[in-house]
């Protein structure tokens, strides 16, 4: 059964003709426990503009914020659940904006009641290339102790080669395998 949250946003999305991936907790919650609400969705660089000013005028959804990354609204009828649209350049590293998202939707996404979802490993990828990278591989640690497999960090690595991300994902990825490592956080892990 599709969460609240994305359900509405697939609604909210489709009605205004927006072609997305769901991104995030959301997407990882289809392999593992996560106690996120929100919503966080990843759109093609070439539309994202276009997006955002459709979708402040949605009247199920409340605006509040918006940079070249990321804008943020708010689902109204489910009480302010929040919701991220993410442009998908921020990703690309190397290559042109919108090879991220493409290649997401075609190569890094499953699909479940028409939504498509990215892989754990590239929801784990674009957590490690934001700025706040530290506070999202402790996420990543929470998702591998609640069930996904630590191997698929490997995936993670595999994106960045294409995208030419592989400096900044080697350290980061470093960064989550010694906190793996550590001694109290190795006997939680489950290894498939």
């Amino acid at each position: 059964m599709t969460e609240p949250g994305v359900a509405a946003a697939r609604d909210i999305l489709r009605r205004r003709g927006i072609l997305f991936v769901v991104i995030g907790g959301q997407a990882v919650a289809r392999e593992a426990a996560t106690s996120t609400r929100d919503v966080d969705v990843m759109v093609a660089t070439d539309s994202f503009g276009r997006t955002v000013a459709l979708l402040r005028e949605e009247k199920d959804l409340a605006f509040d914020w918006e940079t070249e990354q990321l804008a943020r609204f708010r689902i109204l009828p489910l009480g302010g659940v929040p919701f991220d649209v993410i442009n998908a350049a921020t990703f690309s590293g190397a290559r042109p904006g919108d090879e991220f998202f493409h290649f997401l939707a075609r190569e890094s996404s499953t699909g479940e009641d028409g939504i498509a979802y990215a892989s754990p490993e590239a929801v784990w990828y674009t957590r490690l290339m934001t700025k706040r990278w530290r506070a999202y591989a402790e996420k990543i640690v929470t998702n591998v102790i609640d069930g996904v497999a630590p191997h698929r960090l490997t995936g993670v690595e595999e994106i960045a080669r294409l995208f030419g991300t592989e400096a900044t994902i080697r350290t980061r990825l470093a960064y989550v395998r010694e906190e793996l490592a550590r001694p109290d956080v190795g006997p939680l892990l489950r290894r498939p």
